[in-house]
């Protein structure tokens, strides 16, 4: 028994340095820039600084950048396009908030992975 819960233990921490680094942000954080419907967001960094948001409630991802959309149509992964969360510019008729703010905050997540000792095609 003791070597089961030796082994599960090794398994459990050796997993969680392999881990994707996953943030949650909230509209609270970033005020009149916030860009979704949701009062609630994580930011994901993937494999080839590959950038999504996930609805928390639904687990949905949405592609944050080229490198995202590009895998999701090539259906490397099963995400919803960016648009379908994302607000109107109350400033600016007919177009979409910025998601600049977000890209820059998700991108420190993979900038996080490489000064960890972990390129970010390595998960």
């Amino acid at each position: 028994m003791k070597r089961v819960f030796w082994f599960l233990s090794f398994l459990f921490f050796s997993f969680q340095g392999i881990a994707a680094p996953i943030q949650t942000i909230s509209k609270l954080q970033f005020g009149k820039q916030w860009a979704f419907t949701r009062e609630e967001v994580m930011l994901d960094c993937r494999s080839g600084s590959a950038l999504f948001v996930i609805n928390p409630s639904t687990l949905m991802q949405y592609p944050l950048n080229d490198r995202a959309v590009e895998m999701m149509k090539n259906n490397q992964v099963i995400a919803t396009p960016l648009s379908t969360i994302l607000l109107d510019d109350p400033e600016h008729r007919n177009r979409k908030m910025s998601i600049e703010p977000f890209q820059k905050a998700a991108m420190l997540l993979c900038n996080d992975q490489t000064s960890n000792g972990k390129s970010s095609d390595e998960k």
